[in-house]
């Protein structure tokens, strides 16, 4: 893929909406934040023997509050450290019209036709990576999820060396065996000092109460359920 853009997220799964409760809590944030929350509905694209998600691609549609995004993930990479809590993968999107969008999703336009004309910059690149996983085999739409994403304002975390500002997305994911599930993420870039961010959040949930465990992205698990595991 066109190696530039990464995203680079620290994700801890929680039992319920009770830790978001107790983070906003914490944080000293207006409770009301947490009806703020925007529906996304996540378009997932693949071939009917899911190539793409055989070599760990993405190609998701995803609309939010009026904006359709299509996005293009590649496969996880490492980072400077080793953690059960942070992701870093390659990731481009673009925003599309609700006209290409509605396209896409009815068969007019192509996941190939739809990568070719929107990513101008690094179309070849992209269409070499489907075709190297998919030859000729057609991609469809296979499926989506919803997800209730609330973004909290910046924030101030302290860490061992200069405080680092960053966002808490709260989530509420419904996937397609019914199944709802919840996390807490936070992006960081590539300079962030990610242990020292990483230790300041886990002693923060500490402080706050909040018991958490490590989660797979939200695509796995999307096609966990879309197989019944």
């Amino acid at each position: 893929m066109t190696a530039q853009s990464r995203e680079i997220e620290f994700k801890f799964a929680v039992s319920g909406r009770q830790a978001f409760d107790q983070l906003v809590q914490h944080l000293k944030l207006p409770g009301s934040l947490l009806e703020s929350g925007v529906t996304q509905t996540n378009h997932f694209f693949d071939s009917p023997a899911l190539c793409l998600h055989e070599h760990h691609f993405v190609i998701r549609l995803r609309e939010a509050g009026g904006i359709n995004t299509l996005t293009i993930k590649g496969e996880r990479q490492s980072h400077d450290i080793d953690s059960e809590v942070l992701s870093s993968r390659i990731e481009e999107e673009v925003d599309i019209s609700r006209e290409a969008a509605d396209d896409l999703l009815h068969g007019d336009l192509s996941p190939r036709q739809a990568v070719n004309e929107h990513f101008k910059s690094g179309s070849e690149t992209l269409l070499e990576m489907i075709q190297n996983a998919c030859n000729n085999q057609d991609l469809v739409h296979i499926g989506q999820f919803n997800n209730v994403r609330i973004k909290l304002p910046p924030v101030s975390l302290h860490t061992e060396g200069a405080d680092e500002t960053v966002v808490f997305e709260l989530d509420t994911s419904t996937f397609p065996d019914h199944r709802t599930e919840y996390e807490i993420e936070v992006e960081i870039t590539a300079h962030s000092d990610a242990t020292s961010i990483e230790a300041a959040l886990i002693n923060l949930f500490r402080q706050a109460g909040i018991e958490w465990q490590s989660a797979p992205s939200k695509a796995v698990r999307f096609f966990a359920a879309l197989s019944g595991e």
